[in-house]
This record gives structure tokens, sequence and C-alpha cells, in this order.
């Protein structure tokens, strides 16, 4: 790690450099190679990529409308649409297939270490500083999570264009031209599309103003004003340079806020106080510099403390700012030292968590994958400026380097492993922190979605046990015992997430469709109602509401119901079936009939639906049929066999008033007709009118029907069979020897 000499703009990339790009790259294509077999993760790359409808469409325009709107109807996402698009893109080359998608992190995170060798290169001149910063960068363990969680594509994306505004910026300091500038703010721009995390991008251009590009000098209080007068005539020219990359971070800022205050993801200072906030803020940079030096307890998720000591805030705040006093003592001499450290110390802003979306960790390594460039560039020049008087420096340096690496390289390959697959990268959360509840309720869910009951149940209790009021612990344990059929504890868990969280959609929703499959109509129409309340959009809501509807005998409000679901969604196939169903039941023939054909046109393979249709299809011909016989009774009032067939269709569409009021027609033309006395009581039996059933089928048994073979096996006697009239009737007229 020895100083070379100054960049000069005619000078060209040796092999030197060649082979040290070469290093980068496959040394982290032969650690990471081992992603091709893992899985997605279940925590957010489920909602990034394998179970994100809009995503595994591929590249399409209407994808891209979509990756560009503020608010995800259903979703809870960050606004980053350039991280959606290249999620879409590798959907639409490699399908749902996880290795191919943990490669392409792999690609990104290759490219930004040999970026990153190559910027810091052109701007300082140094080979070997820049080679160990990279090698640094790509090989430290704590960059695992970017690299193999799915979902932080947005992370790797955004550095890449990071790094690509630096090296634009460079060009910029030495041609100054609007060509260069403008290539300036098309990268700042692209990487603010990937992630917000840019917004300190300015900042940083302004330390490397100052080291390793000089075009800044900083004065000390015995220079004249003259040099005085030069600083501030430099710094606002500089700033003013920055002004409007600073205005894109501060719509990028807004952008995002608004899309979050959209999706109700900024999370309350209840949820974790103010205070906590800020003293994890202050503690967790010393954290991140000791996992740094010493890479231990890196997890997917780190729970929020309960608490921090006073003393642990006030330790932390002494070492910072002692650490910022040497370096604004030592900026003159060591300007890498101050440079590095400002850098560390700016990037980790935006992430400390005073301001939170989602379900935030007190710390996440993911975090650290910028700021770490600014700790590793205060190393890489300031550990050879210690050993500057040191016989035998260079062998020192380069041995303890490759020691460092090597070991680094060790250490990232073994924890690597321990994101193959859900079950993998949860219990080693758990076994470094058994109480951390965002693990055990993710295992839980992958055992319940494994068919592992027991497991599923042990670590959702013991996310409850940590976190009693945890929402997704709570709704898990509810959809794991209605799977279990267990529906009264499905019930109790449901109850309690909508106790704690009253305006959860999700929640309403579940404890609706619960109620609704227990026989309970009254409370699932009040949380349907409720979840409509809530989100007078959720077309889903609607349609359960127009079951209920119709379960409990009001068309007319189902209908409206059903009508309001299709508004929403007009290619809800479900909607469309049941409203033909309500409608043929009302005798709406026709409108079914379409409601039929629009579900089997958005779902050819939807259950039922085609037996409707013919039905209805059967049903308006008996319609046709009728229409001609009540024409033909205008000349033949009391043609008997026309006020027969015109009961026995009106009895199979279920009118029974008309159907016996042509009976009773019947039989004022032939009143000793025993079988129009039978076709009565099988009217009365399937109208549920009992009594009056039984009453008419002994009338038909007087008038001389004597078929007991049908009376016992006819279906339209079913519903009376079992009653005592029916019994006591058969009784009665088997004693008498009727129908033998």
């Amino acid at each position: 790690m020895m100083e070379e000499a100054a960049y000069t703009e005619h000078e060209t990339f040796s092999k030197r450099e060649l082979f040290i790009g070469l290093f980068l790259v496959f040394s982290v294509l032969i650690i990471y190679w081992q992603v091709i077999g893992f899985q997605f993760i279940s925590l957010d790359d489920t909602l990034y990529v394998s179970e994100n409808k809009q995503v595994q469409q591929g590249l399409t325009w209407e994808g891209a409308r979509w990756a560009f709107s503020l608010s995800k109807q259903g979703e809870v996402t960050n606004w980053h649409p350039l991280a959606w698009l290249s999620h879409m893109l590798d959907c639409q080359v490699f399908g749902l297939n996880p290795g191919m998608h943990h490669l392409v992190n792999v690609f990104y995170h290759a490219l930004n270490a040999l970026l990153l060798f190559l910027v810091l290169r052109l701007m300082t001149g140094s080979v070997w500083r820049s080679a160990f910063v990279a090698s640094l960068f790509a090989l430290h363990p704590v960059n695992v999570d970017s690299v193999a969680w799915i979902s932080e594509r947005k992370n790797l994306l955004s550095t890449t264009f990071w790094l690509l505004t630096m090296f634009a910026y460079f060009f910029y300091t030495r041609k100054q031209n609007m060509v260069m500038y403008c290539l300036v703010v098309a990268a700042f721009c692209l990487g603010s599309l990937a992630k917000s995390m840019l917004i300190t991008l300015p900042f940083v251009l302004l330390l490397l103003d100052y080291w390793p590009l000089g075009r800044i000098n900083l004065p000390v209080l015995r220079d004249d004003r003259a040099r005085w007068y030069s600083f501030y005539r430099d710094a606002g020219r500089l700033i003013l340079e920055k002004i409007p990359l600073m205005i894109i971070s501060f719509v990028v800022v807004f952008i995002t806020t608004q899309s979050l205050k959209l999706t109700d993801q900024i999370l309350a200072t209840q949820l974790v106080p103010m205070g906590l906030k800020i003293k994890n803020a202050i503690v967790s940079y010393l954290i991140y510099m000791g996992k740094m030096v010493w890479p231990k307890d890196l997890s997917i998720f780190h729970p929020y403390p309960d608490m921090i000591p006073v003393w642990q805030v006030a330790g932390s705040l002494a070492v910072l700012l002692a650490i910022t006093i040497l370096a604004l003592i030592k900026y003159r001499k060591h300007p890498y030292f101050i440079v590095g450290w400002l850098w560390f110390l700016g990037t980790l802003v935006p992430v400390l968590g005073i301001i939170q979306a989602g379900l935030w960790p007190a710390i996440g390594e993911r975090w650290a994958y910028i700021p770490y460039a600014g700790l590793f560039m205060a190393l890489a020049w300031g550990v050879p400026a210690l050993l500057d008087r040191i016989q035998h420096k260079k062998n020192i340096l380069v041995g303890c380097a490759s020691i460092i690496l090597i070991l680094l390289a060790c250490r990232t390959w073994f924890q690597l492993g321990y994101w193959k697959d859900d079950i993998s990268v949860f219990s080693h959360s758990i076994n470094l922190d058994p109480d951390n509840y965002v693990a055990h309720v993710n295992i839980a869910a992958t055992y319940a979605g494994h068919e592992i009951s027991d497991k599923a149940i042990h670590h959702f209790n013991e996310a409850l046990r940590i976190h009693p009021n945890d929402a997704l612990a709570l709704e898990g344990l509810g959809r794991l015992y209605y799977n279990l059929g267990q529906l009264d504890k499905s019930l109790r868990y449901y109850s309690e997430q909508v106790r704690y969280y009253p305006n959860d959609i999700i929640a309403n929703f579940e404890l609706g469709s619960l109620y609704a499959d227990m026989g309970d109509l009254d409370n699932a129409l009040r949380y349907f109602t409720e979840v409509i309340r809530l989100d007078p959009e959720y077309a889903l809501a609607y349609h359960n509401l127009g079951i209920i509807h119709a379960k409990k005998g009001d068309a007319d409000r189902a209908i409206e119901r059903f009508e309001s679901a299709l508004k929403l969604n007009p290619n809800d196939a479900e909607s469309h079936y049941s409203s033909g169903i309500v409608l043929m039941n009302q005798g709406q023939v026709d409108d079914a009939i379409d409601h039929f054909n629009e579900a089997l046109k958005i779902r050819p393979d939807l259950v039922g639906v085609r037996n409707y249709l013919k039905a209805a299809l059967n049903y308006k011909k008996v319609d046709e049929r009728i229409a001609d016989l009540e024409s033909q009774r205008e000349y033949k009032p009391y043609d008997p066999d026309i006020l027969n067939t015109l009961a026995i269709l009106y009895s199979s569409k279920g009118d029974h008033d008309k159907s016996l009021e042509y009976l009773m027609k019947m039989l004022e033309l032939r009143p000793e007709n025993a079988d129009t006395y039978y076709n009565v009581s099988c009217i009365y039996a399937k109208s549920n009118n009992q009594a009056e059933s039984v009453v008419w089928l002994q009338k038909a048994i007087d008038k001389g029907f004597d078929n007991m073979e049908l009376i016992m096996t006819d279906k339209d006697l079913e519903n009376i069979r079992d009653t005592e009239y029916f019994k006591a009737l058969v009784k009665k007229n088997r004693a008498s020897g009727a129908g033998d």
C-alpha cells in the first residue's frame, strides 16, 4: 500500500490495474457463487419479487407506471422505481429462478468493488491503497446482507450510480463543462431513483473537493484576510455546484415521504420512543465501527433494545467527539482522515432511525455498505502514515493486508451460508438473540408454510412472549389454527389482533372471513363493513359483503355490493359469478347469463360457473315455454294439460305460489284427480310447509293415489320424510292397507 504519484490526465491504466480489477471481480464471484443454490427470503423478497404479481410480469409499460407511482394499493413499499424495474428485468429474463436473481446481485457487488477501485485510483493516484479499500469493500462480511438478500438490490444499484456519479464528477472537475455536469446530474438522478440513500452524496462530493481532488484549501486562524477571502469564494462556488443535486435530493425525500405516508409506513413515536431512537443512533455508530473491526453477531434483523444505559450513550458520544476533534486537528497533515471519518458519519445519518418507515431495526449491516467506504479510506491511507518510520513497512503492510483479506474472505464465506433459505437465516438470528421476535415470526411463518405446525406454534408463541401485541404473530396463529380447523382458537388470535390494531384492514378482513365461515353473518357483516370504512376501494370486501347479504336473503343489497366490487375491479370473476347466481334466483336470467359469460371469459377454469350457465340457459328456455303456454291460455283458459304443464314449469323455477295457483285451477276442473293432490303435496314440501304437505298427501291417498314406492323415494318429499306427520301418515295408511 505505497503512495503513487498523483494522477495526470494523460496517464492510462496499466496491466497492474487490470490484474487488480480481475482479482476483485473473481474474488467476489468465487466467494459468492454459492448463492446460485439459495432461495428467496420471506422477509421482503416476497414483497419485492416472489409474490409480487406486477414485478413477475416483467418489463411492461403498465409495470413502469406502477413502479413510478407513489401508492401501490395493498402493498407496503418504498419509492425506488429503478430498483423495481431492475427486478422486473430479472423476471423477464430468468422468471422466478431465485439463484439467478441472487447472481445478479453478485454481479452488481463485483461491479461496485471494481468501480470503487477505479474511481479512487483516478482521484488519488494511489493504486494499492485504492485496491485495498476496494478489496475490503468486496470481501467484508458485513456486506453479505446487501448481496445475499435479493430485495437489497436497491442498495447495490444505488451504490453503482453513486460511484458512477463520482466518476462523472471527477471528469467534470477536470473539464468543467456543461456536458460533464449533465452526466453528474444524470447519474445522481438514476441513483436516487434506485434508493434515496444518495441524498448524502452532495455532502460527500464536498468532502472529496477538499481531498483528494484539492479544489479547496482550508485556512487556519492565523492566515491573512486574502486567504480567508479565497476560501469563502471557493467554498461558495463549490456549494453552488451542488445546489442542483441538493434540490434533487429534497425532491426525492419529499416524494419518498409522501409514498410512505400514503402506505401508512411512517411509524409513530409510541412504537419506538424518540428518546430511544436518539440514544440508539448515537450508540449505533460505535456498533458499526466495532463490526467493521470484528464482524460478529451479523443478523438479518436487530430488534430495538428495551432501553439503552446512559453510560453507553455518554461513552459513545465521547468517543465520537474525540475522533472528530482529532480529525479536525489533523485535517491539514492527514486530510484523508477527516474526509473518511465525515463520510462515515454523514452517510449513516439517513438510516439512523430518527425517522422510521416500516419494520425498522436498531441497526442494519446492509446500511453500512456505503458508509464503510469512508472508514476503509481512512484506514488505507492512515495506517501507512502511522508506520511511516518503521523499517520494512512495505512488507509489513502487504503481509497484514493479505492476512486481513484472507480472514475476511473466510468469514464472508461462512456468513453467506446462513442465507441459503428462511430456516437457516432466521435460525441463525435466533441463536444470536433468542429474543429476536422478528426472526421468530418469520421462521414460524416458514414452518407454517411447510405444515410443520408444532414448530410454527412454538415460534409464534415465542414472538408473543417477547412482543405480546405483535401483529404478524397474532395473524399467523389465527391463520394457522384456522387451517387446522380450530376455529375458536383462530377467532381468539384474530380478535386480539383487531383489538390491538383496530385500523388494520387485513386483520378486520380476516376476522370477517372467519365469522362468515363460522356462520355468524352479523359479525361478518360488521367487520367487512369496517374494512370498507377503512379502505373504500377494497374490492374483495364488497364481494364478501355481497355474499353475506345474499345469505341473509337481501338480494338487492347483495347485487349492489357485487356491482361495487366490479366497479373497482372489472376483472373480478368471482363477483361476476356470484352476481349471476343472485340474479338467476331473482329471475333476471339474461343478466345472470351475461355475468356467467364474463366470469368464464376472465377465468375459464372457475369451478361451478359452467353448470350455473347451463342451468341459466335451461331456465331461459323454461321462461320461453311458460310465455308460450300463457299466450295459449288466452284462448284455452281451462285446458288441463296447459294448466298442469304450467304448474310443473313454475315449480322448476322455484315459483311455488304460481305453481300452486295452477294446481288449484286443475282441482277445480278435476276435483277427483289424485295425481294433482299429490303434486300439491310436493309443492308444499318444497316450500318447507311440512304440515300442509302431509295433509295434501293424505288427500291424495284418500283419492286413490297408491304409489307408496314413489312416496318413499320422491326427492320432492325429502323435506317431510323425517317429520312425525309423515311417519304417522305412513303408519296409518299401511295399517289400513292403503297402497297395497
